[in-house]
């Protein structure tokens, strides 16, 4: 690893461990560029925008940890209020579901009850779920879930890998005589050395590997990643393997890198991670803790802003036109 990267490594770390010492209004305001809003509205506002720039989105109603039925049951139905909202303004998005919302931590057949409500009104409706994953010890669960509704004749529903787990590259070989589709990333929540890669450059290996893994098995993947170095061996791995330009995409979060998105956007189709909800102040506040990068990023685009405007002079407009 670099000096650079090692100085990048540990701004971003000392950025996410002050995270739970910043006051709620301030991490609300910082992570503003990274959540949709608080109401399905702007969660249809945030995605018409994005579609208007050629980008798609997958839509995630925040919340996790739910612990009583009834809850967990109100968030499939919002679920389900989105994905009818999508269908019927034409919004080019799909949804995302974390089982923890809709109540795996009461029963996993609770949540799979949820979410294969959620999927067959996705079904009915000619839409899409992707089941997000969440730490290590819901693994298993999540994937037997995947495996289940797909063996129920289930197919517009897919789930994410971690290539930063060390069991990953064997749970992609055994997904792929299904040819699922995958959301690949590297992962953020934090884990114990036995469980995951900490290592950057042991990860980004991890990644290609199973990227090229799914890609041969004729998978549908979802390269999630804002690293410049992954992005452009994926670009070298879908040339080699000749995948169609209808058989991946690209994924990226709201708010991160849109100049990215933007970029990738010319030649591929990308979707942006878009999430909103009440929830949305617990959600910023574990994304950035979990996710140092993202954290350290948050940090320097705000510095960046503030020395622009420190720079303009004044009698310039406050940001100086479209960003």
């Amino acid at each position: 690893m670099s000096t650079s990267s090692a100085y990048s490594g540990a701004f971003d770390r000392l950025v996410a461990g002050i995270v739970p010492y910043v006051p709620q209004p301030i991490v609300r305001r910082l992570a503003q560029p990274y959540v949709a809003g608080t109401t399905l509205d702007d969660a249809v506002r945030t995605v018409r925008e994005l579609n208007a720039a050629g980008l798609q989105a997958t839509v995630d109603v925040l919340g996790e940890a739910v612990r009583d039925a009834a809850t967990a049951s109100a968030a499939a139905d919002s679920c389900i209020r989105a994905l009818d909202v999508i269908s019927a303004e034409a919004l080019g998005a799909t949804i995302s579901v974390k089982p923890s919302a809709v109540g795996s931590e009461l029963s996993w057949e609770i949540a799979g009850g949820q979410i294969e409500r959620v999927v067959r009104r996705a079904e009915e409706l000619g839409s899409f779920v992707c089941i997000d994953m969440e730490d290590s010890g819901s693994t298993d669960h999540t994937l037997a879930l995947f495996r289940r509704l797909r063996e129920a004749g289930h197919t517009q529903v897919g789930t994410v890998l971690q290539a930063r787990l060390w069991r990953t590259a064997a749970d992609a070989a055994a997904l792929a005589p299904l040819r699922p589709t995958i959301r690949l990333c590297k992962g953020i929540y934090q884990e114990s050395p036995a469980v995951a890669m900490h290592d950057r450059d042991a990860i980004r290996r991890s990644f290609s590997r199973i990227l090229r893994l799914l890609l041969g098995a004729g998978a549908f993947v979802s390269v999630a990643t804002h690293d410049e170095e992954l992005i452009v061996d994926a670009l070298d791995a879908i040339d080699k393997t000749g995948v169609a330009p209808d058989g991946y995409e690209f994924q990226t979060l709201l708010g991160v890198r849109p100049d990215l998105a933007r970029v990738l956007a010319r030649d591929h189709t990308v979707r942006l991670y878009v999430p909103f909800g009440p929830d949305s102040y617990a959600y910023s506040q574990r994304r950035l803790r979990e996710n140092p990068q993202i954290a350290g990023y948050v940090a320097r685009d705000v510095l960046r802003a503030f020395a622009r405007s420190v720079r303009r002079p004044p009698t310039q407009p406050p940001y100086g036109g479209t960003q």
